[in-house]
């Protein structure tokens, strides 16, 4: 455990150091990296032949041919086999040991991922998470940190200490039950997915210990930005993960900023947009290598200059959808951002709702107890954007699954 804390703050302190680099600084520091990383590389079957070459040598990998067989993307000589039996192992609650597999949270239509970890990689995970997301005086109190996730995590529970505390409250529990439990462990930090932060502040959620909060695993917009945080009091900044590693995290200022400290991440240009597809190579994963993974989040870049927080690492807008739910209508494509700002500037954070679209038509659907003189003029804002025949249907079925999709596209083929 003491060897645990140490690495944890070797973390933190390497991370905060890459912070005030320049974008330069940061740029040879990623160099260096990826040639440290070459050894664990040559020990992953599915990139084995490639080792010593340059990055852009190396193959684009889509995520789902990744998950059809783990055990040629890990440096362990684990099989497929193995890595799901251990990551069924551990969501039961069991120890792994040294060498930790996990079941991520999943994408919008169910698939999940696995990742794997052996006590020196979370730990650095912890490190960086904590230089990226904490204000250094944070560490010198007692933290009382929840964690409002699918399932709980090694990641964070073999690192505890008498300064610093995890609890994790399951999402399988109702969002009643699970502000509850969470009101009575009086977190000083929390992390959740932006529909229970919604839920929770229309409960008129009881916090007063809360100090920091933050939210991830699904876009939030800016109109349920504001409502969490005339409700909660505090802001909650953004963190984007996934299974593909720690992405970025919104900074005090509030910019999302890429975590180009340890990560390369090329920006693929989509069609019909502004917007990039992210390709992400995790310069500090060596159990489990990430490298030129093609992930689905849009990601767009924000033209504001340089940040007051000192982080060079580039600057993005919240990450608003996914590349798979772009609207494709003719010679017009949508993005979920347009779809979000359109229906949002009329119905608020108020109720919940949901865009679908094919080629020939988008539904708006809306909850029940949405005023159909509001769905109306949301209907109207859409169909300004959209060059299909837009209609509204007050029949939104629950939120099902560990995630929400707000703007989805549905193609005929599916």
């Amino acid at each position: 455990m003491l060897a645990m804390q140490v690495d944890v703050v070797r973390s933190w302190w390497r991370t905060r150091r890459a912070m005030r680099m320049s974008a330069g600084g940061l740029a040879a520091h990623r160099e260096r990296q990826w040639r440290e990383l070459q050894s664990s590389l040559a020990r992953t079957p599915a990139i084995a032949q490639y080792p010593g070459k340059l990055l852009c040598e190396y193959p684009i990998t889509e995520i789902c041919d990744l998950r059809t067989d783990y055990g040629l993307w890990n440096s362990l000589g684990l099989t497929d086999a193995d890595l799901r039996e251990m990551a069924d192992v551990a969501e039961r609650g069991e120890d792994t040991g040294d060498i930790v597999a996990g079941w991520s949270t999943g994408s919008g239509g169910g698939t999940r991922g696995l990742f794997v970890a052996n006590a020196r990689e979370r730990a650095d995970y912890l490190g960086q998470s904590l230089a990226r997301l904490l204000p250094p005086a944070a560490l010198f109190r007692r933290q009382r940190i929840a964690l409002h996730l699918r399932a709980g995590s090694a990641l964070y529970s073999d690192v505890e200490s008498g300064r610093m505390a995890f609890r994790h409250v399951s999402l399988d529990q109702s969002s009643a039950e699970a502000l509850g439990e969470i009101e009575a462990y009086a977190p000083t930090v929390l992390i959740a997915p932006p529909h229970r932060l919604i839920d929770f502040a229309r409960q008129g959620a009881d916090l007063p210990s809360l100090r920091h909060l933050f939210t991830g695993s699904e876009a939030i917009s800016a109109a349920e930005t504001d409502f969490v945080t005339n409700v909660l009091g505090l802001r909650p900044r953004s963190i984007w993960q996934a299974t593909e590693g720690f992405l970025g995290a919104e900074c005090a200022g509030g910019r999302l900023h890429l975590n180009d400290h340890a990560l390369a991440i090329e920006l693929e240009p989509v069609c019909g947009t502004s917007a990039f597809r992210p390709i992400i190579t995790d310069l500090r994963r060596r159990s489990q290598p990430v490298v030129r993974l093609r992930g689905d989040d849009l990601v767009e870049l924000a033209d504001d200059g340089p940040c007051a927080c000192g982080y060079a690492g580039r600057v993005i807008r919240p990450i608003a959808g996914r590349a798979g739910d772009l609207w494709r209508l003719g010679d017009i494509t949508l993005t979920p951002r347009q779809v979000v700002e359109a229906v949002e500037n009329v119905l608020g954070a108020r109720w919940n709702w949901q865009a679908c679209a094919s080629p020939h038509e988008a539904i708006l659907r809306v909850t029940p107890d949405a005023p159909a003189e509001d769905a109306a003029r949301a209907q109207q804002a859409l169909a300004r954007l959209a060059p299909v025949h837009v209609r509204v249907e007050h029949t939104l079925p629950a939120w099902t699954g560990p995630k929400r999709r707000k703007v989805v596209w549905t193609h005929p083929s599916t």
